[in-house]
């Protein structure tokens, strides 16, 4: 999810300056426990010159590859008002790396027979008929790997993003309902379901409306029964939390290189909701692709279809890149599945290298998108 910064009205940006965030005693970590790792220099090193380069107050990086033992390493800070250094044990916004856990919650649904990526959303959800066009051509593998057509309000609606900066509050207590009617229902569809590829974060919105229908339990109970627990992720979560203690997020509204802390409107975007509201840390995320790839979560056929890449001549070279709920990467490093999210004040990276059960993840609290080529270098 990426918002667009020339459309902020100057109220919601002078709100930043009067930022004063309290922070509560964090869990403590080892911040020198990668120190005697023989790479340790290198790969700090890379991730202190990828701050740099991407003017974040933050950055952490985490990369396993075999024959080495795992790394892990932060630099910067978390949150620039109190001078709190940034830690690897930190809790951080994930962004669409969200939607990786939720189409494995879809593909669980479809192991037990509660439902089959063939069923339609009118189907599913009855009060989107009438409402989105064509509900009932719309499928669950369509909404999975964005073949829909739905339109993007978080990166197409000026109405959704000025909401979002002027009354963030108001947007925080808005239900997906409210989200669907005021900026979903009645819009066209960019095209015929199927015949396309169009990255919209309705699909995953409707998704978790799915899975709470089929399950009668919240989203967060879902994924903290099939997932969080089974693998061991105290550390991550979807409900709505006190945020006091996740990594503050920043973004350089004037383009003058003065930061503001912009995690009001990540967390209006984002806490809760199924397209981007997860808060993990980067152990967490490596054990969690861990699980997923080592068979702990889906069996071997769900997991085959969800990393088979959707074909479509509207793509480059007729491959979209993305399975179901989870992106391609062609790296000079070989081929990894997983997923980049982003907001107004962070970016995260998760990466598993098939070929060698690698795992990279990347995080900084600046928004600002950023060269990622160093993975290639230290994931060889």
């Amino acid at each position: 999810m990426k918002l667009l910064f020339s459309l902020f009205s100057l109220t919601g940006l002078l709100a930043c300056q009067q930022m004063d965030i309290p922070q509560a005693q964090r869990q403590s970590c080892d911040p020198d426990s990668s120190a005697t790792h023989l790479k340790h220099q290198t790969y700090l090193s890379e991730l202190r010159q990828y701050r740099l380069n991407t003017g974040s107050p933050g950055s952490l990086m985490l990369i396993q590859k075999p024959g080495e033992a795992r790394w892990a390493g932060a630099v910067g800070q978390s949150n620039l008002e109190n001078q709190t250094d940034l830690l690897v044990c930190d809790q951080f916004r994930t962004g669409s790396i969200t939607k990786v856990f939720v189409a494995v919650a879809v593909l669980k649904l479809q192991e037990q027979g509660l439902l089959r990526l063939t069923d339609n959303l009118a189907q599913l959800l009855p009060a989107t008929r009438g409402n989105i066009p064509q509900a009932e051509q719309i499928t669950v593998r369509h909404l999975l790997n964005h073949t829909s057509g739905l339109a993007d309000p978080t990166n197409e609606s000026i109405r959704y993003q000025l909401s979002l900066v002027d009354n963030a509050e108001e947007r925080f207590k808005q239900t997906t309902n409210q989200l669907l009617s005021r900026y979903v229902y009645g819009k066209p569809l960019h095209f015929a379901p199927g015949s396309g590829w169009h990255y919209s974060n309705t699909n995953y919105w409707l998704l978790g409306q799915i899975i709470e229908q089929k399950t009668g339990k919240r989203l967060h109970d879902v994924l903290d029964q099939w997932i969080f627990r089974p693998l061991g992720l105290s550390a991550t979560y979807l409900d709505v939390r006190d945020d006091r203690n996740v990594i503050r997020g920043y973004a350089d509204i004037y383009g003058n290189g003065r930061l503001f802390d912009v995690s009001h409107w990540d967390r209006a975007d984002s806490d809760g909701e199924a397209d981007g509201g997860i808060v993990s840390t980067a152990a967490d995320l490596a054990r969690f692709m861990e699980g997923l790839f080592g068979g702990k979560l889906l069996s071997e056929s769900s997991l085959t279809e969800m990393i088979q890449p959707t074909l479509l001549p509207s793509c480059p070279t007729g491959d979209c890149e993305y399975g179901l709920g989870i992106e391609h990467w062609k790296t000079n490093a070989g081929r990894a599945y997983g997923h980049n999210g982003s907001s107004v004040g962070f970016e995260a990276n998760l990466l598993y290298f098939p070929h060698n059960k690698g795992v990279f993840v990347l995080y900084k609290n600046n928004g600002n998108g950023s060269d990622k080529s160093l993975m290639d270098r230290l994931m060889k």
